[in-house]
């Protein structure tokens, strides 16, 4: 799509993490920006950091509990009354929990699914509509490779992803069988030093639960830094990139594994 002088977009997650880089690297480029995060202060404050960053760029904070349906239905109005359009959305908002698959309970796999998965079902459906009114936008959805492979002990972590992949791959089906002006990337990226492991609890006693929480601190801290996994999702989707891989080596092991699952089943 051909890009206004000024582009608007709207990052969800954006106190934090990949939304944080995501909204740096995006107001660097000059975009205005309506920042969405359920923490008012982070959220703040990572305004005014951008704010003072980039100080031609116009920057709203926006504070929403995306596991709420009537205030994720609220932030495309808010959006386009505020910029007049909306070039990009990037659903970055996400959270993490780990159990066994039996013992999490229906408020726990609510929260995550709400996060994860609903809130991007419920602002595809505020921001189409009026993306496709004005004749182009770009859907970006940061999914995990949790999406593509399951991991164990994070089973309500690892539906959401997979859900999310699903939704986006029908949704680009979707868009070009209808041959509407939008686009749409997913990213599955591997580990990430972001501060989604302030979701895992304290030690529960269960040996199994507890070494994966340890292990995921671990690989979380030592991840690809989220300046750098922005630059990656920003030039894919510059190329109108459906797929985004930032991390090759272990989206080759997953495939690798689904590929050794798949063998010995009969067409």
């Amino acid at each position: 799509m051909q890009l206004p002088p000024t582009p608007c977009a709207v990052v969800t997650g954006a106190a934090s993490g990949i939304g944080r880089a995501i909204s740096a690297a995006l107001a660097a480029r000059g975009a205005n920006l309506m920042l969405v995060d359920i923490d008012s202060a982070a959220l703040h404050a990572t305004a005014r950091h951008l704010g003072e960053a980039a100080p031609d760029v116009r920057v709203l904070p926006i504070v929403a509990d995306l596991s709420q349906p009537g205030q994720v239905a609220g932030l495309a109005g808010s959006a386009f009354e505020a910029f007049g359009r909306v070039d990009w959305l990037f659903n970055c908002a996400g959270l993490l929990a780990s159990g066994r698959s039996w013992e999490f309970d229906e408020q726990q796999w609510a929260r995550l699914m709400d996060v994860n998965f609903w809130s991007v079902v419920r602002a595809t459906r505020a921001f189409v509509p009026r993306m496709a009114a004005q004749g182009s936008g770009h859907i970006v959805n940061i999914a995990s490779l949790a999406g593509m492979l399951p991991a164990p002990w994070l089973a309500p972590y690892t539906v959401s992803k997979h859900a999310l992949v699903a939704y986006s791959e029908t949704l680009q089906q979707e868009f070009q069988a209808l041959d509407m002006p939008l686009h749409v990337s997913v990213a599955l990226p591997g580990p990430v030093d972001t501060g989604i492991s302030r979701h895992i609890g304290a030690p529960t006693g269960d040996a199994a639960v507890d070494g994966v929480n340890t292990y995921l601190r671990g690989v979380i801290a030592e991840g690809m830094a989220p300046a750098a996994l922005a630059a990656i999702v920003l030039a894919g989707v510059d190329l109108k990139q459906f797929w985004i891989f930032p991390h090759e080596a272990m989206l080759k092991e997953a495939l690798r594994q689904r590929h050794s699952l798949l063998q010995g089943v009969q067409a």
